[in-house]
């Protein structure tokens, strides 16, 4: 099995190519990061293929001869960029999609390569306190989730028109080892390892579904197996890769209050405003979740409780600081 991933020096991306160099796929990862410069591949950087190239200039000789693509690339995903840059994001999450597909479409007598797009339950937020299940549509409040739910639309679009495979995977909140530093969790854990810090945690009483990337590549694993054995099944589905061991949905600032805990930290969290798509009608986002037709398909189920997941992501991060030279601390613009 051939398998190309772009944005694949990225966290999922990463994180699914030693997941399917393990099970003996051939992979080439394409990313705008200088191959030098990608750490997270650094394990197994020599036993794969690495193009460095951005997905806007990719061509049909780039994808003709692969059997898998897992669309990782992503221009922005960091908050609150996307509403300060709303162009730059815009541009950057759905034209590189766009381009791919149009690369795929090209290729003339070969089978079409199936295309995976891991989309967000940013998509989502917009439902209110629904449970969000895999037949629901699009209905973003925050321009990230605008850019991925048309990134959605496009796959799905070009999948109906000219046939091309294409599955989405919604995946809720995700954190782990190698995490980026924007991620709230990580940003969490870094002030936290770092002691005496205050944090600026914006729109606290928000809710999220937070799951570990260890449950995330174990329903990728789950997936592969069902595109080896009946691929044409789940052929434009969308599965929701979402939810821990006790389907926790928290609000940021528990989730605050748990790395406290588990770091023994002395940090003090303040509680900040509330971002552009992080309330309804005035109200904090809240939402449920339906996963049944996932569970059922792939028969996968989260096997980790937040808890576990931070206690592992805490220590690889004890190790791993060094990496993330930001700077801590509360903006003195944030400050109230």
């Amino acid at each position: 099995m051939k398998v190309l991933i772009t944005g694949g020096a990225g966290v999922l991306g990463s994180n699914l190519s030693m997941m399917m160099l393990k099970r003996g796929y051939d992979v080439t990862v394409m990313d705008i990061v200088r191959p030098e410069e990608a750490w997270r591949l650094e394990e197994i950087i020599d036993s794969l293929n690495y193009l460095w190239k951005s997905t806007l200039d990719i061509s049909r000789e780039d994808v003709k001869n692969f059997d898998i693509v897992i669309d990782c690339a992503i221009g922005s995903a960091d908050r609150p960029f996307g509403t300060s840059s709303p162009e730059h994001s815009a541009y950057g999450n759905v034209f590189p999609a766009l381009h791919l597909l149009e690369a795929v479409k090209k290729i003339q007598n070969r089978q079409n390569p199936v295309i995976i797009y891991p989309s967000s339950f940013n998509a989502l937020y917009g439902h209110g306190s629904k449970a969000y299940n895999e037949d629901f549509l699009p209905n973003p409040i925050s321009l990230y989730g605008w850019t991925k739910a048309s990134t959605e639309l496009l796959y799905m679009a070009y999948h109906k028109s000219y046939d091309i495979p294409v599955i989405i995977t919604r995946t809720a909140s995700a954190y782990g080892p190698k995490g980026r530093s924007d991620e709230l969790p990580h940003k969490l854990i870094i002030y936290a390892l770092k002691r005496n810090q205050k944090f600026y945690l914006r729109s606290p009483l928000a809710t999220r579904l937070w799951t570990y990337a260890k449950d995330i590549m174990n329903f990728y694993d789950k997936l592969l197996d069902l595109l080896e054995k009946d691929p044409e099944v789940i052929y434009g589905k969308t599965l929701h890769c979402a939810g821990n061991k006790k389907n926790e949905i928290i609000k940021n600032v528990e989730l605050a209050n748990k790395i406290k805990h588990l770091t023994n930290s002395d940090m003090e969290i303040i509680m900040g405003e509330y971002e552009p798509g992080e309330t309804i009608g005035g109200t904090p986002l809240t939402f449920n979740v339906d996963n049944s037709y996932t569970q059922s398909i792939l028969r996968w189920k989260p096997s980790y409780t937040i808890d576990d997941g931070l206690k592992e992501t805490i220590e690889w991060f004890k190790e791993n600081l060094w990496r993330y030279n930001i700077v801590s601390g509360v903006d003195k613009n944030e400050q109230k």
